[in-house]
């Protein structure tokens, strides 16, 4: 998995190959992350865990 970054619209997510399109703008402006968006993209991701943990967002599946 690669953690990629938009120039554009600074959108940071997780994909199995560097797309040609960001998710989120659709601009072809998409990267792979430097290593700060990495870890701040982490730490995001550690925050949404413990925040589902919490239960601060309703159930979905």
């Amino acid at each position: 998995m690669h953690i990629c970054t938009c120039s554009h619209c600074k959108y940071t997510f997780r994909y199995p190959m560097i797309p040609f399109h960001c998710p989120d703008c659709g601009k072809d402006a998409v990267r792979e992350a430097t290593e700060e968006e990495i870890r701040d993209y982490h730490q995001m991701q550690a925050i949404l865990r413990e925040e589902i943990r919490l239960g601060l967002y309703a159930a979905t599946g």
